[in-house]
């Protein structure tokens, strides 16, 4: 920003798709009531990817300002970079705004999977819903959030790096899966030792009812230890519908793997 000359560059983040967040700037009376004045609009490229620049102009504190809008498709969303100057700038200044703006680059966008410290193969009809830290959520056809408790999940996560021994460990998987939110009256029917790769660990089926629509539901839990910590696999599912679910839980857990051991 270069206050002395009112001058500034602003860029920001749209979610959304492309079509649906520049749809306003194909629209010159939405853009007329908003006191904006299009001069020139070109779809262009920058840094490989689709974008639309805009020549415009508007009044803002009695001041007519003119700006270079740039709108690049991001696989998803939208980034807008702005720069906005007084109309009674010198024409050198329109240009190196603009060219300035023309001048971005992206890094590659990220797939969040990359960040997880293990893999899983979701099986239909799971997809991933949604990655938050080192938890991953998967769904019915990856729906986020789910409708009601009558829509089957899982959620892999792992746990901070601990350095405290869990001497019991059959107890302590037990003692997770008691704990699950959304569910009460939770009884285990059985608890069994499983290997899934090099982890060992142990699975346990429970039942319950959901906390909010008293719903019958059944989960399947697989705790796994490692050298400074343990992995979670929940899945749940309504108990009406556990003969079709459990399986595929089961099929899911069974590809599980750690990147790596994790240290401290």
């Amino acid at each position: 920003m270069n206050e002395a000359i009112g001058a500034s560059i602003v860029i920001s983040e749209i979610p959304g798709p492309f079509v649906e967040a520049t749809g306003g700037f194909n629209d010159p009376k939405r853009m007329q009531a908003q006191g904006m004045r299009l001069f020139n609009k070109s779809s262009i490229m920058v840094g490989g990817q689709s974008a639309i620049l805009l020549d415009i102009e508007q009044s803002a504190y009695g001041t007519m300002f003119k700006k270079w809008l740039l709108a690049v498709d991001r696989s998803g969303s939208t980034t807008l970079i702005v720069a906005t100057y007084p109309s009674a700038a010198k024409k050198g200044l329109a240009e190196q705004l603009k060219e300035a703006v023309l001048g971005v680059t992206f890094g590659e966008i990220s797939d969040p999977k990359e960040a997880l410290s293990f893999t899983v193969l979701p099986s239909p009809p799971f997809e991933i819903a949604k990655i938050m830290g080192q938890t991953l959520i998967l769904s019915v056809n990856g729906e986020f959030p789910a409708k009601d408790e009558n829509s089957p999940f899982m959620i892999l996560a792992l746990s901070p790096n601990k350095d405290n021994i869990i001497s019991d460990k059959k107890a302590f998987a037990e003692n997770v899966v008691m704990q699950t939110a959304t569910v009460k009256n939770i009884i285990i029917e059985h608890t069994v030792p499983i290997q899934i790769g090099s982890l060992m660990g142990y699975a346990i089926v429970a039942e319950g009812t959901g906390s909010k629509e008293k719903t019958p539901l059944t989960m399947y839990q697989v705790i796994l230890y490692d050298t400074v910590g343990y992995s979670v696999i929940l899945g749940v599912t309504p108990s009406a519908k556990r003969n079709v679910y459990l399986p595929i839980f089961e099929k899911v857990a069974k590809t599980f793997t750690l990147k790596a051991r994790r240290s401290d």
